[in-house]
């Protein structure tokens, strides 16, 4: 149970008294205010009272007609019964049993065990005020007023640094005032030592201290007893806490470092948190800003422009599409995207499953945990084990030293296991183990080691083909498959070749250092058009070829012929339709192989990247369908 706190209530000649048995109380207009006021001229949230260290603050919530306490508008006070607050046209008479201000504390210090109770309550009152506050400003004072109160301190002073610099600075004496130009009032020299050392720094007397002896700055201030904190946040100083008292040496114990440390630690997490949120919150709207640019700059057609820019989505980062079938997609993800239950992911070469698995960990509860990618059709099979699992030194030739495994390196994050319908079939059982126990054993060891992964698997294949083959066991099939999403091909997704076209054009000519390129319309309807057997990635490409080789208006004859060929594609050939499954896909990654083989001149090495699989990949694919290279080697 909090504080009582005890107000008479007076609006238009009509007084009544109202109570409270909490720590802190809201006032205003609004529905959710403890204290709600029917004063057209007080804000919805207009101020907040709140107890810390047995004494109780009126906080102003940058309210328009701003907070008073008799006749002197405030920010943040420390009032005593009898004062008068006036918020709008009401005013709020303080009673109460309050407890006096620290300046007459001195003399009524409280006995040890009642004295660990006010310890107690004022750190429980800084991190409930830690949870209400949203500015720095409101923080610094909440936490020069608990500093003050713990150690009997004659002031207190929060500064707030930004690269080497000062950015915020606030200094408050025993009885509450402001001490203005707080950062004339330090020495600067044992500010940059404070900061600097990034300990906490105690000095019994300023003046006569071996290293601070002698330093014209803190003479001339009359410094003495003196103790600085910094506050951090993950090994980065973002400011630092001082309490000082001019009139005596040793006023500052050991034990006082601990209780300044322990405020300086909830201090700097709120001020990291918010810090990022801040960089976050800056990041999101440049890039929503670029967008628009982008959105002016490329689009002759201003209607057509505005109307991507308002459906475009943002709901996954990097994840562009305005098509109904994007739209389906997304809502798929927004289905599993909080879960923790294994997802498969299906789409043909190029679609960009590995950016999906990425949206999927990153806009998820794991976010703050690893995402760890491992292509399993990239390795033989002895590789592939040691590369998930690990190995212990000497389990086989060559291992010289331990190594940890995919999974182990994933631990409370997210595993994408790419090309899954590639792993070999004796592997399948082993990985169907971990998913199902969450144990693992190093290749070489004899102990169990518990991960806490979640998994994602993607692949391009038929699944099901092979395992009605037998070449993939039902039982993983099905537990890597609790959801599956499917995603749409490039060649039913028309309505986001223009969107994808501008984006790629524009971050290929930002990368390239060179004028982002317009499309004429008659490049676009083309675009629409084509097939796209290599989907987002070969648009990619393409964008990146044209931005490279070419300047002004992109016209449809500058295409290349995979592009500019519109005759139908594989996937919708009526001949082939009767066929069975395998044998399309099959056809449809033959056509693949070899469109790239020809575009790198034989080059495997260059074919497998604009593929998206490793050379070994490649390689077994062409011998499993019998290809051969254009100069008629054998793979």
């Amino acid at each position: 149970m909090g504080a009582r706190l005890e107000f008479l209530v007076e609006r238009d000649q009509i007084q009544r008294a109202v109570s409270f048995e909490e720590e802190s109380v809201l006032v205003g207009r609004g529905a959710d205010c403890g204290l709600r006021l029917d004063d057209p001229q007080a804000s919805r949230e207009h101020c907040r009272f709140e107890s810390l260290g047995g004494e109780l603050f009126v906080v102003d919530l940058e309210s328009a007609n701003g907070t008073w306490v008799d006749g002197i508008k405030v920010d943040r006070r420390p009032l005593n019964p009898g004062e008068t607050v006036r918020v709008g046209s009401t005013l709020l008479h303080v009673g109460g049993e309050i407890a006096p201000s620290l300046a007459g504390a001195e003399n009524t210090r409280m006995a040890e065990g009642g004295r660990e109770q006010e310890m107690l309550e004022t750190f429980l009152a800084v991190a409930r005020g830690l949870a209400r506050e949203e500015k720095p400003e409101g923080v610094a004072g909440l936490l020069i007023d608990a500093a003050v109160a713990l150690t009997r301190a004659e002031r207190g002073f929060v500064f707030l640094v930004e690269e080497g610099r000062t950015t915020f600075s606030l200094g408050r004496n025993f009885a509450r005032e402001p001490v203005p130009t707080p950062e004339k009032k330090v020495s600067q020299t044992l500010l940059e030592k404070a900061l600097g050392s990034k300990k906490p720094l105690l000095l019994e007397d300023a003046a006569s201290d071996g290293e601070f002896a002698g330093v014209a700055s803190i003479s001339d201030l009359g410094l003495r007893s003196i103790l600085a904190v910094p506050l951090h946040f993950k090994g980065t100083v973002l400011g630092l806490l001082l309490v000082d008292h001019r009139l005596s040496g040793g006023a500052f114990r050991p034990s006082d470092i601990d209780l300044l440390d322990g405020l300086a630690g909830l201090a700097g997490n709120w001020l990291g948190a918010a810090s990022q949120a801040q960089a976050l919150a800056n990041t999101r709207r440049k890039v929503a800003t670029l967008r628009r640019q982008l959105g002016r700059r490329n689009r002759a057609d201003e209607e057509e422009s505005r109307r991507l820019r308002e459906l475009t989505p943002d709901r996954y980062p990097g994840i562009l599409g305005i098509s109904s079938a994007m739209d389906s997609f997304f809502s798929k993800m927004d289905k599993v995207v909080e879960s923790e239950v294994p997802i498969l992911i299906r789409g043909e070469s190029g679609t960009g499953k590995e950016l999906v698995a990425r949206a999927l960990h990153y806009s998820g509860i794991r976010a703050g945990g690893p995402f760890v990618v491992e292509n399993c059709g990239a390795l033989p099979e002895t590789l592939l084990e040691s590369e998930l699992f690990g190995h212990e030194k000497g389990a086989f030739t060559g291992a010289s030293h331990a190594r940890t495994g995919r999974f182990e390196e994933a631990h409370g994050g997210t595993l994408l296991l790419d090309e899954v319908g590639e792993i070999p079939f004796s592997m399948q059982a082993r990985l169907l183990r971990v998913l199902e126990d969450g144990e693992i054993r190093p290749l070489g060891s004899d102990k169990v080691r518990q991960v806490d992964v979640r998994i994602l698997a993607a692949t391009h294949t038929d699944l099901e083909a092979a395992v009605e083959e037998g070449s993939f066991r039902e039982d993983l099939y099905y537990r890597l498959k609790v959801v599956q999403l499917e995603i749409p091909p490039l060649r039913e997704r028309g309505e986001d070749i223009p969107l994808l076209v501008t984006h790629f054009l524009a971050v290929e000519g930002e990368a390239q250092g060179r004028p982002c390129r317009p499309v004429s319309k008659e490049c676009l309807e083309v675009l629409k058009k084509s097939g796209w057997p290599g989907n987002v990635r070969q648009l990619r490409n393409e964008m990146r070829r044209l931005s490279l080789l070419g300047e002004g208006e992109v016209q449809a004859q500058e295409l290349s012929s995979e592009v500019g060929d519109e005759e139908t594609p594989p996937n919708d050939n009526q001949e082939s339709d009767s066929r069975p499954l395998p044998e399309r896909v099959a056809d449809l990654e033959e056509k693949a192989i070899l469109d790239a083989l020809r575009e790198a001149e034989g080059n495997r090495t260059e074919a497998a990247r604009t593929l998206g699989i490793s050379r070994f990949a490649l390689l077994r694919k062409m011998e499993k369908l019998g290809l051969k290279t254009e100069d008629g080697e054998e793979p």
